[in-house]
């Protein structure tokens, strides 16, 4: 023990670590005495228990990994690499992490990521498969600790690096996503801006040139295109500022409820009843905090209007001290949320509430509504946001 104890005082050297791993090797792979296999062949031959017991406990918790049949099938495949890894380990008594691991890894991130499932999922499912996988090496070595080295050195550099590589896969899908709702977002407000405003500025300008010709000889029809221009023009003006309220942060200066009503009167809602309601003190959260709210409760009002063709639509909005609670829910056309994935701006929504370390749901049914539900935790500090 004298060269093992000599560092106790910080983390191993690779050296030492090497020399422990190789000790282990020599000393645990041949077959035991009574002709019972190695450990490791013993580990090797709980795979499908313990990959069993890996996905009973993930949907025990509700986890979104085993919701469906093809992610559950990218995550227990996943686990099995990472689980052949530690049987590799306790063979050759060092540490074995696949040098093709980002395949994999990138591959199942992106794949989450297009159903909308958060890296904390991931995250959850790696203390679950850590600690089955302990276990498991504690019950086959009957408490041999130091062959253990080898393993769970593996064990936390498999699992750290898998989640690194799909946590940048995580990333670079939503910040595609992101990319491609600016995109869209640009092109619809270009569209929007030639077909109403220029337009509309055009037909006006072509009424006042009429005007110009006819006011000699016509006074009444040229007063008649007066009456037009000044009417398309007022149509013109009401859409620029629809569409610039669609494009405007939260004022400092507003309240979450009359930003919220100030943008529903711009849209054309004459088909749904929209309720706004906020309970609680809104200086219980920032101006960021409100910022990030009013974008996400703003898009999924603009979805619904839009995608669900509802009859009501109810905006609730519960602030605490400590956490703010918001949903908007409608009683439009619903959908299939496994078949739409995180499209109609729910990835930037999802962001943005993880951003601020909150969460964000969505259910719907088709034919039954939508409902959006989104928490924001808080500090319990209030902020002056006045004038």
């Amino acid at each position: 023990m004298g060269s093992d104890s000599a560092a106790a005082g910080g983390a191993p050297s690779e050296d030492l670590v090497g020399a422990r791993c190789a000790r282990t090797s020599h000393r645990f792979n041949p077959l035991e005495p009574d002709g019972r296999p190695p450990i490791w062949a013993r580990f090797a031959a709980r795979q499908d228990e313990l990959l069993f017991e890996y996905r009973t406990r993930l949907a025990a918790a509700g986890s979104p990994l085993v919701a469906d049949p093809e992610t559950a099938r990218g995550c227990l495949d996943h686990a099995a690499v990472i689980i052949g890894e530690c049987v590799r380990s306790l063979r050759e008594g060092s540490v074995v992490v696949s040098d093709d691991a980002w395949v994999l890894a990138s591959e199942i991130g992106a794949q989450r990521a297009a159903r909308g499932v958060h890296p904390v999922e991931s995250l959850r499912a790696g203390a679950v498969l850590a600690e089955l996988v302990i276990l498991t090496l504690h019950e086959v070595t009957e408490g041999a600790t130091p062959f253990l080295l080898p393993a769970l050195l593996t064990l936390n550099q498999s699992i750290a690096a898998r989640m690194h590589l799909a946590s940048l896969a995580y990333d670079r899908f939503l910040f595609e996503q992101i990319k491609q709702a600016q995109a869209d977002s640009s092109r619809t407000l270009a569209r929007e801006i030639h077909d109403h405003v220029g337009n509309g500025v055009s037909l006006a300008h072509r009424q006042l040139e009429l005007y110009d010709i006819l006011r000699a000889d016509d006074r009444v029809s040229a007063h008649h295109k007066v009456v037009q221009a000044r009417r398309v023009l007022t149509e013109t003006l009401d859409t620029t500022r629809r569409l610039v309220s669609g494009l405007r942060a939260l004022d400092p200066r507003t309240g979450l409820r009359e930003a919220l009503q100030m943008f529903v009167s711009t849209v054309d809602s004459d088909r749904a009843e929209v309720d706004v309601v906020i309970d609680g003190d809104e200086r219980w959260f920032s101006h960021e905090v409100a910022g990030e709210l009013f974008a996400v409760l703003r898009e999924a009002l603009r979805n619904a209007f839009k995608h669900a063709d509802p009859s009501r639509i109810a905006v609730g909005v519960r602030v605490t001290p400590w956490q703010v609670r918001a949903h908007v829910e409608d009683d439009g056309s619903g959908f299939e949320p496994r078949q739409h994935g995180p499209g109609n701006g729910l990835a930037a929504m999802t962001e943005r509430a993880s951003m601020l370390g909150g969460t964000l749901s969505v259910t719907s049914i088709p034919g039954a509504g939508t409902r959006l539900e989104v928490t924001i935790p808080l500090r319990g500090e209030r902020h002056d946001r006045g004038a």
